[in-house]
């Protein structure tokens, strides 16, 4: 546990030729969610910023040094970073189509980013599966409630437990 500020990882920007390869892989794996979301028509004509992205993937760095420092030496978790991913989401907004205004669709996407994610880190052996209702409600919290980072990552916890 790290007592003194001499003691705390520091944050150090992620070098660009890495960041690049982060950003592909999660622009890969975003566009898996989409592309089962959405008819392959609308997907395909679905992009995705990679300034806003490369944002999102640096706040998670720094996050987990927050972290680590204030929450005594504790990793962050593969919840509360999917449930960060998808509040910055919701917040940056970084995906567009001509059609489809952002905010419906970043909803849409990180709620599906959530949900996946959530199946993948409980192992499959508890597939989230809401019904309508609450996934109705869940969306609709998302896109009109002012949810904290911090609240989502409750509501994940509660959705995996």
């Amino acid at each position: 546990m790290a007592n003194k500020p001499q003691d705390f990882p520091i944050y150090k920007e992620i070098p660009s030729d890495e960041m690049t390869r982060l950003v592909d892989s999660y622009l890969h794996g975003f566009e898996i969610i989409v592309n089962n979301i959405f008819s392959k028509q609308v997907s395909s004509n679905i992009s995705c910023d990679r300034v806003v992205l490369t944002n999102i993937i640096d706040r998670v760095q720094r996050r987990r040094i927050y972290f680590h420092i204030f929450y005594n030496g504790t990793q962050m978790g593969d919840i509360n970073e999917a449930s960060l991913i998808c509040f910055l989401i919701l917040k940056l907004t970084p995906f567009s189509h001509v059609d489809i205004p952002n905010a419906n669709l970043n909803v849409k996407i990180a709620y599906h980013f959530l949900v996946d994610m959530l199946s993948f880190i409980s192992g499959n052996k508890k597939v989230i599966d809401l019904n309508a209702v609450q996934k109705y409600n869940l969306l609709y919290a998302f896109k009109y409630r002012d949810l904290s980072k911090e609240a989502i990552m409750a509501i994940a916890e509660s959705l995996i437990s």
